[in-house]
């Protein structure tokens, strides 16, 4: 009974430390890119709060979990910065990123991307998970049954309520 409770807890100890190491998941520098370049080409005209509150909403649609970060960002049709790689089923970001980091805000926007990594990164929208630029015209057919959480600049924030399994799986 002794030896089956060390190794019960050399077993606890070895999950530990794969949760931990789970916890740790990290983008890769490629990928940090992409997102960066997703938040300043859709916000940067916000600044470094209108690209935060972008973050914001790609990690509440991940739910938190950064495996599912570039999953989110490269679903067709989300990020209209994004579409002209996204329609592809091999995208190329390259030409996205040239652009991006020409903008001299993108510095932030990877370090923001960087800050959601470690952690550190406060949601300023309230958990919303949708947004739109505000034009003028009438507001996108899909805002009418989500609560608006924040308007930051031209930017109106709105959260859906939880998301569903199946969507979260459509994201991957």
């Amino acid at each position: 009974m002794h030896s089956l409770l060390r190794i019960s807890g050399c077993a606890l100890l070895v999950l530990l430390a794969v949760r931990t190491e789970a916890a740790k998941v990290e983008l890769t520098h490629y990928e940090r890119l992409v997102v960066a370049s997703c938040l300043v080409l859709e916000a940067a005209s916000e600044g470094t709060e209108g690209m935060q509150a972008v973050l914001n909403v790609i990690n509440n649609r991940a739910g938190g979990d950064m495996t599912r970060v570039m999953g989110v960002v490269s679903r067709p049709k989300q990020f209209s910065a994004l579409n002209s790689a996204t329609a592809s089923t091999n995208p190329d970001y390259g030409p996205i990123i040239e652009r991006a980091t020409q903008d001299p805000l993108f510095s932030e926007a990877y370090a923001l991307v960087q800050r959601l990594e470690a952690g550190e990164l406060d949601d300023i929208t309230d958990g919303a998970d949708h947004y739109h630029a505000d034009k003028g015209a009438e507001k996108p057919y899909w805002s009418v049954s989500m609560e608006p959480t924040r308007k930051i600049g031209l930017h109106n924030f709105y959260r859906s309520g939880q998301m569903s399994t199946s969507l979260v799986a459509r994201i991957e």
